[in-house]
């Protein structure tokens, strides 16, 4: 098993063993984020003077929601025109440390030009958005994006809609055809940017299942390709459910490119996302909701990257009531899965394209003869031992010529029964040392019989 899937299996184990605990840590972590997040900006190591100023302070959506100067985005596209270099957005790094997401607030009316240059200089090809544009009955993000027969004008760019279709009950995709103009001239270029709306997420609140928002996330991944260039992320804020998209999608890439540090904490992945982006993640319910969707990512990993891996179900309880039964996303089907990979809390047999090295009980009738060259003389079969140890008939000397008659290796025909000397080969000793034990679960001895197909360690 890679180094990265033991992380995942070792950040579940952590959760199992917090136990009725579990509501109470996660309230004391997140109270630890908020109060660290205070100090930063009360220190001055992470300030906002680029928001205050006069000239910007109209394109905050919000008073209290400023970017933060260390890694604000900063425009240049357009400004000889006199535009400003301000837009409510940060960077926020991904998992190869790379630019991968911008979280920004969503557009006000007279910021929808600085939202397309935005998303034209940097390259976007894929924007998430995780609001609507009335919430509660208050407008909390401006329309720009065309609809079916209307174009839309701002600036030097022509915002077109090309498709519309529901991802799924929750979600919409839309394909748009930006066009850029340069002034004065009549050159102009065109590119195609995808959005996907996820419409019934609540303010301040979460979804009511991980499915959907990882479906949002996998879509995402697909459309952009193997680009560099950042996802754009905006809720109205850009704050809460933005952090959250960000860092699920960020759990996700260390999971599929084998990145999980042996000591994977959420709490410093939450942690890194605030000192990028003020109040990413905003609300206890959320991070909550982050435990419980990763908490699902790795299960499903694990369970995809060794099918024996559903065993966990028998040995360790689920962290949250539901998370064993939500639908596993396709997109973790990908995972490399690890050659011969077993979880090292779980006792279970290694791939079954390999030879056994186990011994196990074979039960012998009292009436049957004792086995020929057992021992320097002949026995009875009162002396016969009722239960002896065996080894597998493929670690024998000459279980490979039987092989090459088209017997499958370390295995005994289903068909046929064992019942001559050769079928087996005594252990000598008759005492069991191995740590196994004997498999009580036996019942009433019935002769020589094949062992079963796959051996589980009990």
């Amino acid at each position: 098993m890679s180094r990265s899937l033991d992380a995942a299996q070792s950040f579940l184990e952590r959760l199992e063993a917090r136990g009725d605990r579990e509501a109470a840590v996660l309230a004391g972590e997140f109270s630890d984020i908020q109060a660290r997040s205070a100090a930063w900006k009360a220190d001055g190591v992470c300030s906002t003077e680029a928001g205050s100023q006069p000239g910007n302070v109209r394109k905050n959506r919000y008073k209290d929601v400023l970017p933060y100067d260390q890694t604000r985005v900063i425009l240049s596209l357009l400004q000889e025109e006199g535009h400003s270099d301000y837009i409510n957005g940060n960077f926020i790094r991904g998992a190869d440390g790379n630019r991968a997401y911008i979280a920004t607030q969503g557009p006000l009316p007279h910021t929808l030009l600085d939202f397309w240059r935005l998303i034209w200089e940097f390259g976007v090809k894929v924007i998430l958005m995780a609001c609507r544009e009335i919430e509660n009955g208050r407008k909390r993000c401006e329309r720009y994006w065309a609809q079916e027969q209307e174009p839309l004008q701002t600036g030097l760019f022509c915002i077109t809609l090309v498709k519309e279709k529901p991802l799924n009950e929750d979600i919409v995709l839309r394909t748009l055809k930006v066009t850029f103009q340069k002034s004065f001239s009549v050159f102009q270029e065109s590119r195609s940017v995808y959005q996907l709306q996820y419409t019934s997420w609540p303010d301040r609140g979460v979804p009511s299942s991980p499915d959907h928002m990882l479906a949002m996330v996998e879509e995402a991944r697909r459309l952009q390709g193997s680009g560099s260039e950042p996802l754009c992320v905006h809720c109205s804020a850009g704050c809460g459910r933005t952090g959250v998209l960000c860092t699920v999608d960020y759990v996700r890439q260390l999971l599929l490119t084998q990145m999980i540090p042996p000591d994977f904490s959420l709490f410093d992945v939450v942690l890194e996302m605030r000192k990028q982006r003020p109040a990413a993640v905003q609300t206890e319910e959320q991070y909550r909701f982050l435990y419980h969707t990763v908490a699902q990512m790795f299960r499903s990993t694990l369970q995809n990257a060794s099918p024996l891996y559903q065993n966990l179900k028998e040995n360790c309880a689920p962290v949250y009531d539901d998370a064993l039964f939500l639908r596993t996303p396709p997109a973790l089907l990908a995972i490399p899965r690890p050659p011969g990979g077993v979880l090292r809390s779980i006792s279970v047999p290694g791939s079954p394209g390999h030879a056994m090295a186990d011994t196990y009980a074979v039960v012998q009738k009292r009436g049957a003869a004792a086995g020929a060259g057992t021992g320097p003389g002949p026995r009875s079969a009162e002396d016969a031992p009722l239960y002896s140890q065996v080894t597998p008939r493929a670690q024998r000397s000459g279980a490979h010529a039987e092989d090459a008659r088209g017997t499958p290796p370390g295995s005994v025909p289903a068909d046929q029964s064992p019942a001559g000397s050769g079928a087996y080969e005594d252990v000598s000793g008759g005492a069991q040392t191995s740590g196994l034990g004997f498999n009580l679960r036996i019942g009433k001895p019935k002769g020589p019989r094949d062992p079963p197909a796959e051996w589980t360690r009990v």
